[in-house]
């Protein structure tokens, strides 16, 4: 006779149950890490079926305005209308590659133009024209902020930040998208 292909199924054996011991009472986060109160609840979650992630928890994705774009690809795509020259729109991109968390870029205009192979005057021509339409400013002799709404994408929880933290002179450094007249038409 054939043994059957498949065995009928038994009832798992019950499981041990093994506490752990009491876990401190429940305190905040320390340093962006949960207490171990917290990570306790969460194992004991996991324990009875539920799922383990170290991922923050996901927030909606929320449009402001009427148009669904963020406000660093809105000056993207309108980039050619404030007519940069050339030395800008370098010494625009290094600042976007290089900048640190609070959009501060350290550099002289001297390192600038020995980077970029230019004279220190051209550099600062164009950090002048960068300035004038607001995408950067000058802190201190040296370092470079680079407007957050420019620098991050719009939402991001560093954008958000430094849009709280720098409140008032974000109000004095608008960036403007300018209108463009068509030729055609004068």
């Amino acid at each position: 006779m054939a043994q059957p292909l498949r065995r009928s199924a038994q009832a798992p054996a019950p499981a041990k149950t093994s506490r752990l011991a009491p876990a401190p009472p429940p305190s905040d986060a320390v340093n962006g890490m949960e207490s171990a109160h917290l990570l306790l609840k969460r194992f004991e979650q996991l324990v009875e079926g539920g799922t383990f992630t170290k991922d923050a928890p996901r927030r909606p994705y929320v449009f402001y305005g009427t148009q669904h774009l963020s406000m660093s690809q809105v000056i993207e795509d309108n980039l050619w209308k404030f007519k940069l020259s050339g030395m800008s729109r370098d010494v625009l991109d290094h600042m976007k590659t290089n900048h640190d968390a609070e959009a501060l870029v350290e550099m002289t205009q001297s390192e600038l133009a020995g980077k970029f192979g230019v004279s220190q005057s051209k550099v600062s021509r164009a950090i002048t024209q960068l300035s004038h339409h607001n995408f950067t400013w000058k802190e201190r002799r040296g370092v470079y902020r680079l407007h957050p709404l420019y620098a991050y994408r719009w939402g991001s929880d560093k954008q958000r930040r430094l849009v709280r933290s720098l409140g008032k002179t974000l109000l004095a450094h608008e960036i403007v998208i300018p209108t463009v007249r068509n030729e055609a038409t004068r």
